[in-house]
């Protein structure tokens, strides 16, 4: 608030005119506009700055002729409202330079005074105008101090840079790196980064490199001086941090940088005639990338630790299918012989999951279409089914099920073909049988089916534990649905032959 305002709108007015006449007109109209206000007279320049150094007066009215002049070029030098007497031959380009604050006003001259009514009005305004403009720097003011106070207690660092890559702000926690935020106004950007990262991300460097490539948002070079907005902005670059004079390794930071703006939100003057600068925040992520790696390694380990495990399970599954062949050569009763027959293709079933287990880069799930055609090639090399002129066809289609439901799965497969083999083509009827695993709606639909001799079509239907003529190997497929909670559906092919077996289980 003003000196004026605080006596309740009495101002304190120089009028610096050399004409007597106007003098006493206007001490009138100012005594009568302005009751307690205080008017001075002075008779040069030395008298003007006196009453301005002593803060004496509020406003000043004068012409380009006082003092022969001299006081419109030193009105610049005292901030005070201005009110400007113009005559019809001054010179206007002066005029403009004169009133070019923005709480300068001026009045043209008119014979026999008549401008002299309106100067109060004008000085009122002029008191105003410049009033509102210290409220509105008295906010902006306080608007960046506390601006300047949010970025300081900010805990990553928030820097600015000029059109050329230049510091021109950085605040405090610079410091954490090793650099003191005042000596780095001035020097470029890449002095903070790794040697080896400022041709990967200096945008002086990367692009010219793609100058003519079309990238594409996706595509475009992540840069740690770029005047990009939108999607294409620069997010979460990843940078080697330099570090300054404190002892260490190099931090690694994540740059995000917001082009064509600047920190006020409108061009500054120190912007003016240059390119547009860069706002950004660097976030230190070094122990956030340490813990990455950390858990990476750890997890190479397991999965190391799994694919032998996988791999020692498989060799002692051969192993028993090994001790059970040699035993099966000892046997002479034919029934028996088919029962190791049985065990150990059922072990070598086991054995094939943890197989595809150790070999895949993933243990997410078992690939049962790789899986199910190493599986019939087992098992129509053991019931000869390329010598019998049986062929095996799998539709799997990349499905991939967990360890908990790919064991079950494979053991009622094996079981399925198996019996395929055995009954559903004998001596010299050759034929087909189909693989299949699909999904069907929530869950998933597997079948096994032959165009062979086929069965009683009076067992069609579901099958359930308990039913009449059910043998080891319709128990153990039973069995084994139940595991991944499915159900066991037996009908006749799909082309009227053979049988069709399909278990449908949830996911």
């Amino acid at each position: 608030m003003s000196d004026s305002q605080r006596r309740g709108g009495a101002p304190r007015v120089i009028f610096a005119v050399d004409g007597e006449e106007e003098r006493e007109a206007f001490a009138a109209a100012f005594k009568s506009s302005c009751p307690g206000g205080e008017l001075f007279f002075p008779a040069n320049i030395a008298d003007v700055e006196a009453l301005y150094s002593n803060d004496r007066a509020d406003a000043i009215v004068t012409d380009l002729r006082f003092h022969g002049g001299a006081l419109a070029d030193w009105l610049t030098f005292w901030p005070l409202p201005v009110v400007l007497l113009v005559d019809p031959e001054d010179d206007m380009d002066r005029v403009e330079k004169t009133v070019r604050d923005e709480a300068a006003l001026f009045v043209l001259r008119i014979p026999g005074f008549g401008h002299i009514r309106a100067l109060p009005l004008l000085i009122r305004k002029s008191l105003n105008v410049r009033e509102s403009v210290a409220r509105q720097n008295a906010h902006l003011q306080m608007s960046e101090h506390q601006y300047m106070n949010l970025l300081q207690a900010i805990p990553d660092i928030v820097y600015i840079i000029d059109g050329g890559g230049r510091f021109v702000y950085v605040n405090d926690s610079i410091r954490g790196i090793g650099y003191e935020p005042s000596k780095l106004i001035g020097m470029h950007f890449s002095v903070i980064v790794h040697p080896e990262d400022v041709p990967r991300v200096s945008r002086a460097d990367a692009l010219r490199s793609l100058r003519g490539v079309v990238t594409g948002d996706e595509g475009a070079p992540k840069l740690f001086d770029e005047r990009r907005s939108g999607r294409r902005m620069t997010r979460n670059l990843e940078l080697r941090l330099r570090p300054g004079d404190m002892v260490g390794d190099y931090r690694i930071g994540s740059v995000t940088s917001y082009g064509e703006v600047s920190c006020s939100g409108f061009a500054l003057p120190e912007f003016q005639g240059v390119e547009q600068g860069t706002v950004g925040i660097i976030r230190d992520i070094t122990l956030r990338k340490e813990h990455e790696l950390a858990l990476e390694s750890d997890l190479a380990s397991k999965e190391v630790l799994l694919k032998e495990i996988h791999h020692r399970v498989k060799n002692n599954l051969q192993v028993v299918s090994s001790l059970l062949n040699i035993q099966e050569a000892a046997i002479l009763d034919e029934d028996a012989r088919k029962v190791f027959v049985e065990c150990q293709t059922q072990i070598q079933t086991m054995a094939m999951v943890h197989e595809v287990l150790y070999r895949s880069s993933s243990f997410e799930g078992v690939r049962m279409d790789t899986y199910f055609e190493r599986l019939v090639d087992y098992l129509s090399s053991v019931y000869e089914g390329g010598y019998r002129g049986v062929s095996c066809r799998v539709e799997a289609n990349g499905a991939s099920l967990d360890l908990d439901d790919a064991m079950p799965v494979a053991l009622i497969v094996n079981e399925l073909v198996s019996n395929c083999m055995k009954h559903a083509f004998p001596v010299g009827r050759d034929g087909k049988i189909r693989v299949s695993l699909r999904e069907s709606g929530e869950g998933w639909l597997l079948e096994v089916e032959d165009d062979g001799v086929g069965f009683d079509r009076g067992a069609a239907g579901v099958l359930a534990d308990g039913e009449k003529e059910s043998g080891i190997g319709t128990e153990l497929v039973l069995a084994l649905a139940a595991q991944v909670r499915g159900e066991v559906t037996r009908s006749p092919g799909r082309g009227g032959a053979g049988t069709l077996v399909s278990i449908s289980f949830a996911r």
